[in-house]
């Protein structure tokens, strides 16, 4: 008897196969264990599955309530959380219980005819197998994306009440897998390309660390849980070769909002040439002058503007002085650093402050100069 007619007669009755199936099932250990599936929907899904693969063997027509039958099961393990290796040793499974039922109701002369066809079965079950396939790894891809979007949902939420609503922090920290009272690090990035982060996130992942991250109208914000306060130096570290800003350390959720803020004016402060992360204890002059707005211009006019009354050919050199020396904090590395004498240092000092009436070897002065120097950046 021909595989088709085989087919057509078993497709009468698939009860039988889909108990085997079931108990076969169990018998090998397949790790469905644990898993929400339970036998009675095996059961009934086992009956679609090999009654679909007899149809096609058998090129019978296939109704709607079998039609179906992969894209529902490859979902419905996908969010059941089975295996994808388990699901498709399953599949295999099918595959096995049809071929030896044919086989033991093949007549012994069929034998050759059987193996001749034999390609018509496993085309059958490869098409019932690419179904599961494809739906299961939709749907899979489809509840990462639903979990992602309830992540930034209530982040949003957070950083729109600043952390001052206690039932928004607490749903937030089950959410995003925080813990509440925990000590967090903000990392913020320029725009560009989201995969970029695998690398970095792997890595984190690896060390166990807590992580949260999203796209940003400015780029894109990474939230880490840190072991403790000092481990905002870290994350320094694990961003190496990543041009970013990182926040300072902020204890709980309630201030994660502040840690947000100061991480996104760091990236704003970022000077264009930085090549890896930057804490915002760098930046501080640079945010500040940034944070003046309207009125950095008056800021330099006040501090510098009496640097006009140079000749033009002193006012660089002068300037690159004042900045080293603000720098060094000393007179000797900045005559080492510029390859000049000290006296030379001194003198362009001196011109400086006759100039502007700001001494920037006097601390007060030194922060005003140091503030406009950075507001003047901004112009």
């Amino acid at each position: 008897m021909a595989v088709e007619e085989l087919s057509r007669e078993l497709v009468r009755d698939v009860a039988p196969l889909a108990d085997r199936f079931v108990s076969e099932l169990a018998g090998i250990g397949a790790p469905y264990a644990g898993t929400v599936v339970p036998e009675e929907t095996l059961l009934a899904d086992a009956r679609r599955s090999l009654e679909l693969i007899l149809r096609l063997i058998g090129r019978l027509p296939v109704p709607d309530h079998v039609a179906g039958a992969s894209a529902e099961i490859g979902a419905a393990r996908a969010e059941a959380g089975v295996p994808l290796d388990a699901l498709l040793q399953a599949v295999r499974l099918d595959a096995r219980v049809v071929w030896d039922e044919l086989r033991l109701r093949a007549d012994p002369g069929d034998a050759l005819t059987l193996m001749a066809e034999a390609p018509r079965v496993w085309e059958a079950v490869e098409h019932h197998s690419m179904g599961i396939l494809a739906a299961y790894q939709q749907r899979v891809l489809e509840m990462a994306q639903a979990r992602q979007d309830e992540r930034a949902r209530w982040f949003a939420r957070l950083l729109e009440c600043d952390g001052r609503h206690p039932d928004i922090r607490r749903q937030a920290a089950t959410v995003l897998g925080f813990d509440e009272g925990a000590w967090f690090a903000v990392v913020a990035l320029p725009p560009g390309p989201f995969t970029a982060l695998r690398p970095v996130r792997e890595q984190l992942a690896a060390l166990g660390v807590r992580v949260h991250a999203q796209e940003w109208p400015a780029g894109s914000l990474v939230v880490l849980q840190l072991p403790s306060r000092a481990g905002a130096a870290a994350a320094e570290g694990w961003f190496r070769g990543v041009r970013c800003a990182v926040s300072p350390a902020v204890e709980g959720l309630a201030a994660l909002p502040r840690g947000v803020r100061l991480a996104e004016l760091t990236l704003y402060a970022l000077p264009p040439d930085a090549a890896g992360p930057l804490a915002t204890r760098d930046l501080w002059p640079a945010i500040a002058a940034g944070m003046l707005g309207e009125f950095r211009a008056d800021l330099v006019r006040d501090a510098l503007g009496g640097l006009g009354e140079l000749p033009e050919r002193d006012v660089a050199r002068v300037l690159e002085t004042v900045e080293r020396y603000l720098r060094t904090g000393s007179i000797a590395e900045t005559a080492r650093q510029l390859y000049c004498h000290r006296n030379t240092v001194l003198n362009r000092l001196r011109q400086f402050a006759a100039v502007t009436g700001r001494d920037v070897m006097t601390s007060a002065d030194a922060a005003v100069v140091t503030l406009a120097l950075r507001a003047r950046a901004y112009e």
